[in-house]
């Protein structure tokens, strides 16, 4: 238990310094006894201020609402422990999400996500009735279900989706209805299908512009595919392991590797593109097609993956802007050492010096 609660007066005090000193840090916490504020999100969602963080202790048990929704209409930011919180030797358990997240206003635009562990939950961040813009999910992981990050309506702009460990079953893992999307990012992810069901994974982004997909990994079964719907895309950098790059259009499809998926050839159909690698072994470190985990080693060993993207750099997740890390913690910073130095006892009103060495976490 001191542990316990050392590690988490560490992660508060490393939020405090990391954020603006005018936004709040609301701790939400459903361990018994555990320290914060808040034992539901729901709750701290309507105690917050827009521009406030909210901290989502690790926990053993899934953070749910009663109608099974948490309710989003306000800038915030939500943190948790990350995928592989125990790398670092803090509290290995998982930050638990067992409700979704709906997005109702413009009032949201800014939002992030980061360090969340999805459990098994349909349309987890659904966002829907506004063109909500701007937002960000990071290192997160989304473990089965469907519709993981879903848009409903409107047009959508500035979102950034980077770093997440993705995992399908039986449907789509990152879906629009045709909506007027610009100014996509979808970056550094795993994305798998643990079924075999036939679908595909990014799908109805048709009526985009300036929409990148790049430095992702794709894998899972034979008659699975990376896209559905898609138009007008740029495509590069990706390992398309078993999952099919098909469902693209008048895109620009460049410096990705293929192996054993049934379009092994790039570009195909009316899109275009240079430098891609067919049908060939990208040498995955440690890696299953079948091990639907993010603790596998994506990165490759050798071959073209290794030296082939554009600039000469790694295909897949290890390349590109925001490079894969291990541990797929949040990238805040994290107190290594705090000291008092300003005696046994303070007198009242007087002061007391305390000590900070922290470091920032990649």
């Amino acid at each position: 238990m001191k542990n316990q609660i050392s590690n988490f007066a560490c992660a508060i005090f490393s939020l405090i310094f990391f954020f603006n000193a005018e936004s709040a840090v609301l701790v939400v916490n459903n361990n018994l006894n555990g320290p914060g504020q808040f034992t539901n999100i729901q709750v701290a969602i309507d105690s917050a201020t827009a521009g406030d963080t909210i901290y989502v202790s690790p926990s053993p048990s899934n953070y749910t609402d009663g109608d099974g929704v948490f309710m989003v209409t306000k800038r915030l930011t939500f943190i948790g422990a990350g995928m592989r919180p125990g790398e670092k030797k803090d509290n290995a358990a998982l930050s638990r999400i067992g409700s979704r997240f709906d997005v109702t206003t413009t009032a949201a635009n800014g939002t992030v996500w980061t360090g969340l562990y999805f459990a098994g939950i349909g349309n987890a961040i659904n966002v829907y009735s506004a063109a909500v813009s701007n937002c960000q999910v990071l290192r997160n992981w989304f473990d089965g279900g469907s519709s993981h990050i879903h848009f409903n309506s409107s047009s959508f702009s500035g979102w950034l989706i980077a770093n997440n460990f993705i995992s399908a079953n039986c449907g789509e893992s990152i879906r629009l209805n045709n909506n007027t999307v610009t100014n996509f990012i979808i970056q550094n992810n795993v994305l798998c299908e643990i079924s075999g069901c036939a679908i595909s994974l990014i799908t109805n982004f048709g009526n985009a512009a300036n929409c990148i997909v790049s430095n992702n990994v794709f894998y899972g079964q034979s008659n699975d595919q990376a896209f559905a719907g898609c138009n007008n895309m740029l495509v590069e950098n990706n390992i398309f392991h078993t999952i099919s790059p098909s469902g693209l259009t008048n895109s620009s499809i460049n410096n990705n590797i293929t192996f054993g998926t049934s379009q092994n050839a790039l570009p195909y159909g009316s899109n275009n593109g240079l430098n891609n690698v067919a049908n060939t072994d990208p040498q995955l470190t440690t890696f299953s097609a079948s091990t639907f985990s993010p603790f596998q080693n994506f990165q490759p060993a050798g071959g073209p993956a290794r030296t082939g993207a554009v600039g000469g750099g790694q295909m897949g997740v290890y390349g590109g802007t925001f490079n894969w890390n291990n541990s797929a913690v949040p990238a805040i910073p994290v107190i290594k050492r705090l000291s008092i130095t300003s005696g046994a006892s303070v007198p009242a009103g007087g002061s007391i010096n305390i000590e900070v060495i922290s470091t920032k976490q990649n």
